[in-house]
């Protein structure tokens, strides 16, 4: 058993590896995230293999580096959902304040009902 001492000592130590939480300031809004380009390109001799080759900018608006999670939306000629990806494009690193370019590329599996696409931050938060 662990003496409340201890177990006060262990929550000190691991509180620097929690991350913090995002400014109050700072909300998805701030960092929108825009798609430059998107195409089908098939790269197969034999059979038909097309892949998603996407690139869109992300733009840090906040006063602080933060981690962004990004939800990509494929969608039908409707506009209807077909299917949805989410990615930390940048890893767990923050992104700086700025405007930074993100690779879409094989986020998503070719379906040929998907005309277009939308991005958005699904999620920022401050890494260590």
């Amino acid at each position: 058993m662990v003496s409340a001492v201890r177990r006060a000592a262990l929550l000190v130590f691991a509180m620097p590896m929690l991350a913090p939480a995002v400014s109050a300031g700072c909300s998805p809004e701030d960092s929108p995230v825009t798609l430059t380009r998107f195409a089908w390109v098939d790269t197969c001799a034999a059979t038909p293999c097309p892949t998603l080759k996407a690139e869109g900018e992300i733009e840090n608006r906040c006063d602080i580096p933060l981690g962004a999670r990004v939800k990509l939306r494929a969608l039908d000629a409707a506009g209807e959902v077909v299917v949805v990806s989410q990615l930390w494009p940048f890893g767990s690193r923050n992104i700086p304040p700025g405007r930074h370019v993100i690779s879409f590329d094989q986020w998503i599996a070719h379906d040929p009902a998907i005309v277009s696409f939308t991005a958005e931050i699904a999620e920022l938060r401050r890494w260590r």
